[in-house]
């Protein structure tokens, strides 16, 4: 976590860098269009919340028909909270999906694009359920709060689950990514009930890692990446026995 929030502290030092972040703050993505929506109908429906900076509708190379999505960027994140207050949103006869834009250097994150109500805390050591709720109340209605505790000893493990009452928050909060709680740099992530997790993503449990929860949390990459290596230094080893037991023994001669 703390390589992770240098580099982040290192971005605010390049230009351009924070100008980029904040204009993902004010991006929506909008999914279900029909195919009759174009950018003026959907420039017309979004600026009743705020001014627009850019419209776009995503279309086919050759054919340039729609392919059911867009985005709207306004002037200001407090414009992209107000249209999200006022779902759902109908544009052309169609109730329409909007969610706040994924970066694109994130995009191919695993369940990056899933929406979710509950999310992942982690890095919160000696922290109490009451500071979780002072910290997220802000950004919407909290049903749940959990910290997961050893099956055994009952201590705290330093992680738990925040659940809303809707996926909007979980986005929000996860996308802004920084967030101190209780004197801590919390790691947020998107979590999945199991069941969500089993039908969406074939992926295991991390029984070891969650214990008794109901949820789960998609595994960071570094640890992907550890479990990677650790398979190919496996089928290496196994390859090299394979080669040696065919190479010829050499005999000794007395």
């Amino acid at each position: 976590m703390e390589k992770n929030f240098s580099f982040l502290v290192f971005l605010e030092g390049v230009p351009g860098a924070v100008e980029k972040e904040q204009e993902q703050f004010r991006k929506l993505f909008i999914g279900g269009l029909s195919s009759e929506t174009t950018e003026e109908s959907l420039r017309n429906y979004y600026k009743q919340w705020g001014k627009l900076i850019s419209c776009e509708i995503i279309r086919e190379h050759a054919s340039k028909r729609s392919r059911g999505f867009g985005f709207v960027t306004f002037s200001s994140m407090a414009e992209v909270d107000a249209a999200m207050a006022a779902r759902p949103h109908s544009i052309d006869g169609k109730t329409v999906a909007p969610k706040r834009a994924v970066p694109r250097e994130e995009s191919g994150q695993p369940g990056v694009f899933l929406t979710v109500k509950t999310l992942f805390v982690g890095g919160i050591k000696d922290t109490e359920e009451h500071h979780l709720r002072d910290y997220f109340e802000k950004y919407g209605k909290i049903d749940a709060i959990e910290i997961v505790t050893d099956r055994e000893s009952g201590r705290k493990r330093g992680f738990g689950f925040v659940t809303f009452d809707d996926y909007d928050p979980v986005d929000k909060i996860v996308l802004q990514k920084n967030h101190t709680i209780n004197g801590h740099h919390a790691e947020v992530r998107k979590a999945f009930s199991r069941p969500k997790m089993e039908q969406d993503l074939d992926m295991d449990r991390q029984d070891d890692l969650y214990g008794e929860s109901e949820h789960i949390c998609l595994v960071p990459d570094l640890r992907i990446w550890t479990f990677v290596g650790k398979v190919m230094s496996l089928l290496f080893n196994m390859l090299s026995r394979l080669v040696i037991s065919f190479l010829p023994r050499s005999k000794v001669h007395i």
